[in-house]
């Protein structure tokens, strides 16, 4: 059977969106915070975020603990140290966060076709079980997967080959009938290209490739223009094979 490897986060669900939101709501209730447009608040945030995730990762933080010191580190930068605002702060920022869960544009419906042309799908994710799990749900992709495949459960994130093998083996399926769809190009396209599965990158934001070879996708939607280009990335490898 032919399987789709689907990253979640700005691939199906719409983190940044969602992320902009929250901060937007912040700077409206946080006077420290608009000495920043939105647009640099956004980016000061996303280098943290970056950062630190890889301590969750590394089961050095937890995803609470990493959110704290995200927000201590934002106000530090705006020239505040208060442990009581940084604890505040963090905690609105998720109640915000949470509030504004959605899929990417046309995610459910290309999921659906995903399915109907008889692919398994499986998601590969570098977060914890709870809150990836709470996400598929909440946007209602939980009965449209197979099966998810976290880095705290498989022990190792992406790019690592083994999150990958993991993910095939509960597909009951091999990279050759494997095709990953992923918008961070070093987790998920080289990746994939290293467990021998074939990359979609999906390019939303349309930045240059850093490789034309490699399979582009920039939209889910319409439903049946992407399932094609996935069903034609999953040719070529069957034909490279």
């Amino acid at each position: 059977m032919p399987v789709l490897l689907c990253d979640l986060d700005d691939t199906l669900f719409d983190h940044e969106g969602a992320t902009r939101d929250a901060l937007e709501h912040l700077r409206g209730g946080y006077q420290v915070l608009t000495q920043w447009s939105l647009d640099e608040l956004d980016q000061r945030h996303r280098v943290l975020l970056e950062a630190i995730h890889l301590d969750v990762l590394n089961g050095r933080l937890t995803i609470d603990e990493a959110r704290r010191e995200r927000f201590g580190r934002l106000l530090t930068q705006a020239g505040l140290d208060d442990p009581a605002a940084t604890a505040t702060l963090a905690a609105a920022y998720r109640e915000a966060y949470a509030s504004n869960w959605q899929p990417v544009p046309g995610a459910i419906e290309f999921l659906r076709a995903v399915r109907a042309a008889g692919y398994a799908i499986v998601i590969v994710t570098n977060n914890g079980v709870a809150e990836q799990q709470l996400k598929l749900a909440r946007c209602g992709f939980d009965v449209l997967v197979d099966a998810m495949v976290t880095s705290e459960e498989a022990g190792v994130s992406k790019p690592a080959r083994g999150i990958f093998e993991q993910a095939l083996a509960r597909a009951g399926s091999t990279p050759g009938d494997a095709v990953m769809l992923g918008d961070a190009w070093h987790a998920d396209v080289e990746g994939a290209r290293a467990s021998g599965v074939a990359p979609v990158w999906f390019n939303r934001a349309r930045r240059p490739s850093p490789d034309p070879t490699v399979t582009e996708l920039v939209s889910l939607a319409p439903a049946a223009e992407a399932l094609a280009v996935v069903t034609q990335a999953a040719l070529a490898q069957r034909n490279a094979s």
